[in-house]
């Protein structure tokens, strides 16, 4: 039988017991620490990236204000542009061609006749319905001299005018030779410009090569 007897005074126990305690409670204190560094150091990092990302985010919004701006001003030029072009394609909707009707004319001239004045006086208005077709655009005066008298001489010169389509409602105002006993007579002829003498080049809007 063996007896086992503490040789260790209660003092020494207890100052163990207190030892052990703090080693425990400076252990625990030691990890809170290492845990709250951690907590703080991942905090910060996300504190970095959430500011790095608004600095990004402003920095771009800067760039689209930028962008925006400019786009404004482009947008303000191509209003502009397209008020200009339909400015232009009101104004310029009843376009006749004086270059046309003068070709047409000298197409049509019997060799027996010259000219020796013509007008054009176009209309200065026109109906606002771009829908209604104008009875006329404009009308003309025209005077020459024939070399065969009235007949057939002048009768040709109103014949072939007729031909011209643009050209109407040919009234001859006079008709008289120069000399009683000559057959060279001075006429003069007034009518109508048809609707057929304009261009049509702005029905559709402003043409592509004016753009």
């Amino acid at each position: 039988m063996s007896v086992r007897v503490n040789l260790l005074p209660e003092a020494t126990k207890a100052k163990d017991r207190a030892a052990q305690q703090r080693g425990i409670a400076l252990l625990c204190a030691l990890l809170l620490l290492v845990l709250l560094g951690g907590v703080w150091f991942w905090g910060d990092r996300q504190i970095s990236n959430a500011e790095q990302e608004l600095a990004d985010e402003e920095a771009r919004t800067a760039e689209l204000r930028q962008e925006q701006a400019e786009l404004v001003a482009f947008q303000e030029l191509a209003d502009r542009r397209e008020q200009s072009e339909q400015l232009l394609t009101a104004a310029m909707g009843d376009e006749v061609s004086l270059a046309g009707l003068l070709q047409d004319v000298a197409a049509v001239m019997p060799n027996d006749a010259q000219l020796e004045t013509l007008v054009f006086t176009l209309e200065a208005e026109l109906p606002e319905d771009p829908d209604a077709i104008p009875a006329s655009v404009g009308t003309f005066n025209l005077s020459g001299r024939t070399l065969t008298s009235h007949a057939p001489g002048v009768e040709r010169v109103l014949l072939s005018l007729d031909k011209i389509a643009a050209l109407d409602e040919l009234f001859l105002n006079t008709s008289a030779l120069d000399e009683p006993d000559e057959r060279f007579a001075t006429f003069s002829l007034d009518g109508r410009v048809g609707p057929e003498a304009a261009t049509g080049r702005y029905d559709e809007g402003l043409p592509e090569e004016l753009r």
